[in-house]
């Protein structure tokens, strides 16, 4: 069936780079674009008029939340010095704490709360605190089905580590296990279910790794062309360690290690350069990162959370490196990750708060634009996945369409579309959103998901996360002391 969306503005794609149809329309066939412009020639079976809205590519988050535990505890578990969550080694990585049916439940929430933000492709990570080990083959499975059951495009693999916390001795049982099992689930996911779900490499921290590990996932990920996805240089202790045991900063350990390419995703990449304060860098590390076509995952809000910054998102795309966007957080809101980024970007150009350089920025430098983070979100988190038929809406690419309203007084007054989606609008503004051609959300409902029942499911799951935190105490405090409330609650 062909089908036209028309629209007061419609986030087209001319030669290598978005443009903006005023009463823009889109076709589309089964789950391929046909057409965006003006005024389609042909004839369709069923014509949506949308209104007083922007229609655009769906957002490709490289570092999609799939969890219940960030957000609102990672800004309430105490992180001042004397009074730091420290984790009781006797409990630490000995079970699980939730069953299979609740990782179920964890899953659906975060897939569903990504489409309903205008996520269309999504790439997760989950906190890991509480795991006997890591991810597990069986979970990603489930995830898989899960995903598909609901249309959410996924790059989807199981995380694995070698020992069970940083400087911890190798794990020789679990440690390689965990790495079968991810390159396991890649051989047998990647390409499943028509193609909506892709496989990646998500090897833990480095901290938690051996230098043999790191080679053998980026041996894999070459032979089997599948994307790797590592945290990197968001530690001050990872680091410290690299510099003290190798002599280089964690971007220079990697380039050593010949790990970085074009397949290789690195969230935050945050301590670089004058940002270190363990050893400066030998080498320009942002020509590491541009020569070796290596993309750099910006998650602004996740990072803000532990009171860090990127300094800065100008400086790396004046360098020349491919960034992308991810929200590592709860709630998995994109437009408010380039709200924040946007504006945390202008504070750090202007160097009167923050500037680790020395010395005030130059007038020339350049300065990151509503189109540099709109790219991020869209067709350089593409690039990123070597797609070229995600992220935008062209003849060719893939029905991955959201909806934006406009038409609330919340939102008024409107100026340029794309100023307007990223100041006066967040995920809650997304009102339709088509995957693959699939209509998952339309007027804000994903057909078939019993909301309060998984709202429900999932209240009970954080319940039980938040209590866990005592248990792994060191000091054993209870959740009010770790979690004090804001005001005296009354109940």
């Amino acid at each position: 069936m062909r089908k036209k969306l028309k629209a007061a503005y419609v986030i087209g794609y001319e030669g290598n780079d978005h443009v903006i149809y005023r009463n823009g329309e889109v076709v589309y066939e089964g789950d391929t674009i046909l057409y965006t412009g003006k005024q389609y020639p042909g004839t369709v079976d069923e014509e949506l008029d949308m209104g007083l809205a922007i229609i655009s590519p769906g957002f490709i988050d490289l570092d999609a939340l799939v969890d219940i535990d960030h957000g609102i505890l990672d800004v309430a578990v105490p992180r001042t010095p004397g009074d730091r969550y420290r984790r009781n080694p006797d409990t630490f990585r000995r079970s699980e704490l939730f069953s299979r049916e609740e990782l179920r439940t964890k899953h659906r929430l975060s897939y569903a709360q990504l489409i309903m933000n205008g996520i269309t492709t999504g790439m997760p990570i989950a906190g890991d605190g509480f795991r006997a080990w890591a991810e597990t083959y069986e979970e990603m499975a489930d995830g898989a089905e899960i995903a598909a059951e609901l249309g959410m495009r996924m790059y989807l693999g199981p995380s694995y580590r070698m020992s069970p916390s940083p400087h911890a001795p190798v794990d020789s049982l679990r440690g390689p296990a965990s790495v079968r099992d991810a390159f396991r689930y890649a051989e047998d996911y990647d390409g499943s279910f028509d193609g909506l779900i892709r496989a990646f490499l998500s090897p833990c921290q480095l901290l938690n790794l051996t230098e043999d590990v790191v080679k053998e996932t980026k041996a894999f990920s070459d032979s089997k062309g599948i994307p790797i996805r590592l945290h990197c240089a968001e530690s001050p202790q990872e680091a410290e360690y690299l510099m003290e045991r190798h002599g280089r900063t964690p971007i220079e350990y990697l380039a050593h290690l010949e790990f970085l390419g074009a397949r290789t995703l690195i969230p935050h990449a945050i301590l670089t350069g004058s940002m270190l304060r363990s050893g400066k860098p030998k080498q320009d590390e942002m020509s590491l990162l541009v020569n070796s076509a290596t993309s750099v995952v910006h998650t602004p809000i996740a990072e803000s959370h532990g009171g860090q910054a990127l300094y800065s998102f100008s400086h790396y795309l004046a360098a020349g490196v491919n960034m992308t966007m991810g929200t590592d957080t709860h709630p998995a809101d994109m437009i408010q990750n380039l709200n924040f980024a946007w504006n945390l970007t202008r504070i750090i150009e202007r160097g009167e708060l923050f500037n680790p350089y020395g010395g005030p920025i130059e007038a020339a430098a350049r300065k990151t634009t509503e189109a540099d983070l709109f790219r991020a979100a869209t067709t350089n988190g593409a690039k990123a996945l070597g797609r070229d038929d995600l992220g935008k809406l062209a003849p060719g690419a893939k029905a991955d369409i959201i909806v934006v309203e406009l038409d609330s007084l919340r939102v008024t007054p409107i100026e340029d579309p794309i100023r307007t989606l990223i100041m006066n609008t967040t995920g809650a503004n997304v009102r339709d959103v088509i995957i693959n051609g699939r209509t998952v959300m339309r007027n804000f409902a994903l057909p078939g998901l019993d909301a309060e029942e998984l709202r429900e499911k999932a209240q009970q799951c954080f319940d039980k996360y938040k209590a866990c935190y005592t248990e792994t105490d060191q000091e054993r405090r209870s959740g009010d002391v770790l979690f004090p409330p804001a005001f005296p609650i009354i109940d």
